[in-house]
């Protein structure tokens, strides 16, 4: 990536942070407080349903696959290159990019032509699909491989913790790549002051999570500060950002 063309990322990145911070609720989905497990954020602007607590498979990723009182049916499996992993009496079956709920649901329905109610546990033994990004105010901001299924709240410890600096009650997660993103605030002082975990949701590929500050005293120093964070990430964040917004 030549230097024109970082700098134009570095833009791009700044400038999304900025309408999302100046525009607040009017670009961005928030997760209720009433979401349960799988529920999904309440937009305006995201009108397809979005199930931010669920964890969503990926090549390399590898699953244990139990059914009940069927311990011949029992496997290990790693999720190949191409998402697909193949199963006893199912077939190959698409993996990548399903919650583990979904792949359940889809292995016993192939299953229930051969044995009647099946019963499949699956769990996953290993992450190898999944990165994450950590941004703002937080002490050590980075770029983190996902060894296992991951929280916010776990990312955010991974990346040090908040500053004293941090709004944590309006935390960004960033979903779907900067081309299409999809935009959810995450309240993490309910989950500190109310349990509410809700809030605490599972990362997906390439999520981002932005934690702003409590208040941007000094715009150049913020422009500054969000620059130098950023720099690292521009060869991994793949693609340009497009930014469509609705002004009322």
């Amino acid at each position: 990536m030549n230097f024109r063309k970082k700098n134009i990322l570095y833009v791009r990145i700044l400038v999304f942070i900025i309408i999302v911070l100046l525009n607040g609720c009017s670009i961005i989905g928030t997760l209720s407080k009433n979401t349960k497990e799988g529920g999904s954020p309440v937009s305006n602007e995201v009108p397809k349903e979005i199930k931010v607590n669920e964890f969503i498979l990926g090549p390399g990723d590898k699953i244990d696959i139990q059914v009940f009182r069927h311990d011949d049916l029992n496997r290990t499996i790693q999720i190949d290159h191409l998402g697909r992993i193949a199963y006893p009496f199912v077939g190959d079956i698409q993996a990548g990019g399903l919650s583990i709920p979904q792949l359940r649901d889809r292995i016993q329905a192939g299953l229930a032509k051969y044995i009647i109610d099946p019963q499949v546990f699956i769990s996953i033994s290993s992450v190898k699909s999944q990165s994450v990004v950590v941004l703002g105010e937080v002490k050590s901001p980075g770029l983190f491989n996902l060894d296992v299924p991951l929280t916010s709240l776990q990312a955010i410890a991974m990346a040090g913790g908040f500053t004293g600096s941090a709004k944590l009650e309006t935390v960004l997660l960033i979903r779907g790549g900067l081309k299409k993103p999809e935009l959810i605030t995450l309240d993490f002082k309910r989950v500190y002051n109310e349990q509410d975990m809700t809030q605490n949701v599972y990362l997906q590929n390439w999520d981002i999570v932005y934690v702003p500050a409590t208040k941007i005293e000094n715009v150049a120093r913020f422009f500054d500060h969000l620059q130098r964070i950023l720099a690292p990430f521009a060869q991994v964040v793949s693609g340009g950002l497009l930014i469509t917004t609705t002004t009322k």
